[in-house]
């Protein structure tokens, strides 16, 4: 994984490596204006015991440029150091959303979601604090200790050798609590994932328990989640703190070290009282480094495995997928002894030998688990492992490019998902077509009227809330209808729209030509029913049976019998068919 680590953190340099130098040159430049500090004190006391004007203006006119230096270097280190930060998190932000992009269909279904979500949330934050700033960090305490002893060196290499000794401390506690910090951070970023996933399903099954009074146990289970992610971030917090005291332990060593060396040689009289007080203040660029950089190494040592997960996370599935290009469909889809299971062991499908021929349409229908859904899911590459040959032409499913069958097959499924943005932009979704498609999308899926009364920059609302079922539903319709592709599957997609607008609606569909029509349908009517060139009756995953709606009724077999038990009557839907 460390390869793909070096990826992602690439992305964090791209094109923004002035950004970094720039931040770190200020920092080296403040840490220098830092240890000068010090040797002005030093100047300004020495002074003091035995110097003359000249020397005093002179060391004014030192602490004049040190400080102004100063604040120069802080004012540039912020316009490099938020620069640096925007573009870091910008291009890693959009680097790891288009890797999850190039997933296909089945593999991003086997994730929970909740997990992108802490990722995109807890573990950025996480990354941005203990990574990115957390580099500048450990840049500038490193300097800082490096210039303080540098500079305890100058003065007295007696004194630099005995902090050196008693700086090993710190070190020596990063290395022991290193590997605990970065599992305790791992855990809290798994933890809060769940926690999530259980707030999000909870959330979305609110209407649930409240009607059917599961009030209490809902809430014990929510309690127990939050206890556990608590728990575990309250593990964190102690493995922090216990760093966090044995750095300032190993730092009170390092200043009675100081402290007491620097007493002693001025008390010998090898160092004078400008020295001393110089020594005190240079403590401080060696004290405060011990004190931060254990938990600064600690901590994006910890941000760095966050980083390992969300590279894992938007790894491309391993799945297999065909290089082929599908550029047209002149014949049709031929399924040649097609077998599928979910499971091992257990088929959904079995053994299907069926062909669509370009622009006729197909109903197809059976009894619920009949295996109506799979048949057409394995038309949209949603699963590749099924036994037999599934070909657009003589093009095998296996071999063509997701990409490229997408710009083939429109789909309508039973389940809509909408973007809270207006309806005009769910139906493009977000591209640019011409007006008369537009219009011509929104009359053929009865959005007319919607139209009419709320506009086309209407704002439909979180997954649609500002809408009905079926208004949803025409949505999906419409964002299908416009991209004009060969092949268009619905599945069941008139379900939620009242019975006149779903008869208009599948009227439309059929009416259109050019246009490979495969519905799954359960309503049960003669006059939509005879409009199919061949309707499709699927019984536990085999084709039963297959012909046109007369030839059906004529042969009196399993879908006769459907057909009698579920039909509604001419010219009315009122009748639910429980297929």
């Amino acid at each position: 994984m460390k390869q793909n680590n070096n990826i992602y953190t690439k992305q964090f340099y791209k094109k923004n490596h002035l950004n970094f130098a720039g931040t770190v040159l200020t920092l080296l430049i403040f840490v220098i204006t830092q240890v000068a500090i010090a040797v002005v004190l030093q100047l300004f006391l020495d002074v003091a015991y035995g110097g003359t004007m000249k020397e005093f203006w002179r060391a004014m006119i030192i602490f004049a440029i040190v400080m102004a230096a100063m604040v120069v270097t802080q004012f540039m280190k912020k316009i490099f150091l938020n620069h640096f930060i925007k573009r870091a998190l910008l291009q890693y932000k959009n680097y790891i959303f288009g890797r999850i992009l190039n997933k296909n269909i089945n593999s991003f279904h086997k994730e929970s979601s909740s997990t992108y979500l802490s990722a995109f949330s807890n573990d950025l934050a996480s990354i941005e604090q203990n990574y990115l700033r957390g580099t500048f960090g450990i840049i500038l305490h490193g300097a800082m200790f490096l210039g303080g002893v540098a500079a305890m060196a100058y003065y007295n290499w007696k004194i630099f050798l005995c902090t050196m000794l008693a700086s090993l401390l710190p070190i020596l506690v990063s290395v022991l609590y290193g590997n605990k910090l970065t599992k305790a951070e791992t855990n809290v970023s798994e933890e809060n994932a769940t926690f999530l996933d259980l707030l999000k399903d909870l959330l979305a099954g609110f209407p649930v328990i409240k009607s059917f009074k599961v009030d209490k146990e809902i809430y014990h289970n929510f309690e127990e989640k939050n206890g556990e992610l608590e728990q575990t971030k309250k593990r964190r917090g102690d493995l922090n703190d216990s760093v966090e005291i044995l750095n300032i332990l190993s730092g009170l060593v390092v200043e009675l070290t100081v402290f007491g060396m620097g007493v002693y040689f001025a008390l010998q009289g090898v160092i004078t009282a400008g020295v001393v007080v110089a020594y005190i203040q240079l403590l401080n660029y060696v004290l405060g480094p011990i004190n931060s950089l254990g938990q600064l190494i600690v901590n994006r040592k910890a941000a760095g495995a966050l980083i390992d997960k969300i590279g894992k996370l938007a790894e491309v599935s391993e799945d297999p997928e065909g290089s082929r290009e599908l550029t047209a469909v002149e014949e049709g889809i031929i399924y040649e002894n097609v077998s599928f299971g979910y499971e091992e062991g257990a088929r959904t499908l079995k053994n299907v030998n069926l062909k669509f021929e370009k622009g006729k349409s197909y109903a197809i229908v059976g009894g619920s688990g009949s295996g109506k859904s799979t048949l057409v899911n394995l038309l949209l590459g949603y699963h590749r492992n099924y036994e037999g040959q599934i070909k657009f032409d003589r093009h095998e499913l296996r071999e063509i490019n997701s990409s490229s069958l997408y710009d083939m097959v429109s789909t309508i499924q039973q389940n809509v998902f909408v973007f809270n943005n207006s309806i005009a932009d769910n139906i493009s979704l977000f591209q640019k077509f011409d007006q008369e498609l537009l219009e011509y999308a929104i009359k053929c899926s009865g959005l007319t009227k919607l139209i009419e009364e709320k506009g086309p920059e209407y704002k439909c609302g979180e997954n649609g809330s500002n809408l009905s079922g079926g208004e949803k539903q025409r949505i999906s319709i419409a964002r299908c209808l416009i991209r004009q592709t060969p092949f268009l599957l619905m599945d069941e997609a008139t379900a939620a729209l009242d019975n006149q607008t779903s008869r208009q609606v599948e009227e439309a569909i059929l009416s259109i030509g050019n246009l490979t029509k495969i519905i799954i349908t359960h309503k049960m009517e003669e006059s939509i029913l005879s409009k199919y060139d061949q309707i499709i009756v699927m019984n536990q995953g085999m084709v039963a049976e297959q012909g046109s709606f007369e030839d059906l009724i004529e042969a009196k077999g399993y879908f006769n019998s459907l057909y009698a038990v579920n039909k509604a009557p001419v010219g009315n839907y009122e009748k639910e068919s429980v297929a």
